[in-house]
């Protein structure tokens, strides 16, 4: 799926000379640039979305898992997963990806994780998690060996082995709904929002034990982590705020007003801002990292009266990230040079965690 050229001019349209002049001057003027999804010019067409590499979306409802390449924005395959798979992560050599399978909310809580074999685009395996029930949040060690993956059910965190499928660590939380993970400080040390408790837990991964549990707001959920590693910002759904952790002190220092139902949030490359997924809101705030501002607030559907739904973020380069519209079952493609919608890919039903890596 290309981007949508501004205009097209049949050769026999140009047969009067005036016309024929005008449409000279006119494909000068635009060549080498293309429209984006807001109808604005944007001035490098080819860099707009050939990011190469693979990129793995998950589709809650409908038990899938798709692989795309971004080179051609082919759907290269569809395969089956789990029950209501949430999250996506790939290997840092970018050779699988694992999904974890939730389970419906109102039904059986799921206990698996699907492995993909990314090279030969196959299931390559279940690893059963057994009692650690809800498996949601997924995040590689550097090692490409370990995965550490929250585990709802029994309020902690997992330490997988992937090539054997065996738990090597449980660290517990303690807390309700332990959702997201992401690790910081060299892979010493997790970081874990906890839903229902509206907290969350800083780990010790080599004490193997938490060492704080802040309090940010009810429903914490979405978190995302400076690229200095400074502070955290994290999402509290409940409360339409956000709150900014200090990673030193583990003390809120600011809280913020957000949109509707805060669900996930996303620091750019550069660190200069931070995008935050509001799912009722059916939109995306911009905040200024420095200042705190909200610089800008982008509708994902401004050309009709429906909600995205958005939740999954995900950065593919250094200036695209993609939003996943829960509602629309298609992925929003914004550039962060200007915070603008480029285009959309269609998806299965219910997108919402992905991942991506880069082409060999």
């Amino acid at each position: 799926m290309k981007i949508t050229r501004l205009l097209s001019v049949r050769p026999h349209a140009c047969s009067q000379p005036w016309i024929f002049a005008f449409c000279l001057l006119l494909s000068a003027a635009l060549a080498g640039c293309e429209q984006n999804g807001n109808n604005e010019i944007i001035d490098d067409p080819a860099a707009a979305l050939e990011e190469s590499g693979t990129l793995v979306v998950l589709n809650k409802s409908a038990y899938t898992a798709m692989i795309i390449d971004m080179a051609t924005w082919e759907i290269l395959e569809t395969l089956p997963t789990g029950v209501a798979p949430h999250e996506a992560a790939i290997s840092p050599d970018g050779s699988i990806a694992v999904a974890s399978n939730y389970g419906e909310y109102d039904g059986d809580p799921g206990h698996t994780l699907t492995v993909i074999d990314l090279e030969n685009r196959v299931v390559d395996r279940e690893i059963d998690l057994g009692e650690f029930t809800r498996p949601h949040g997924l995040e590689w060690f550097d090692d490409g060996e370990h995965l550490a993956v929250t585990g709802e059910g029994q309020r902690s965190l997992v330490i997988l082995h992937v090539p054997t499928g065996e738990i090597v660590k449980v660290i517990p939380t303690d807390q309700e709904r332990s959702h997201m993970v992401h690790l910081y400080a060299g892979n010493s040390k997790a970081i874990v929002p906890n839903v229902d408790s509206g907290t969350v837990s800083i780990i010790d991964l080599e004490a193997e034990e938490a060492i704080a549990l802040v309090e940010t707001g009810e429903g914490a959920e979405g978190i995302a982590i400076s690229p200095d590693e400074t502070e955290a910002w994290v999402t509290n759904r409940y409360e339409d705020t956000v709150s900014i952790l200090d990673l030193e002190s583990f003390e809120v220092v600011e809280t913020l007003d957000a949109g509707s139902f805060p669900i996930r949030a996303n620091f750019t490359p550069d660190g200069s801002h931070v995008l935050v997924a509001n799912m009722t809101g059916g939109d995306v705030s911009v905040f200024d990292a420095a200042t705190r501002a909200e610089v800008r607030r982008i509708d994902l559907e401004p050309d009709s009266d429906l909600n995205a739904g958005p939740v999954g973020m995900l950065k593919i380069s250094d200036d695209r990230i993609l939003v996943a519209g829960t509602q629309t079952d298609r992925l929003y493609v914004i550039d962060l040079r200007n915070f603008e919608i480029i285009d959309h890919i269609q998806t299965g039903e219910e997108p919402d965690g992905m991942a991506f890596t880069l082409a060999n």
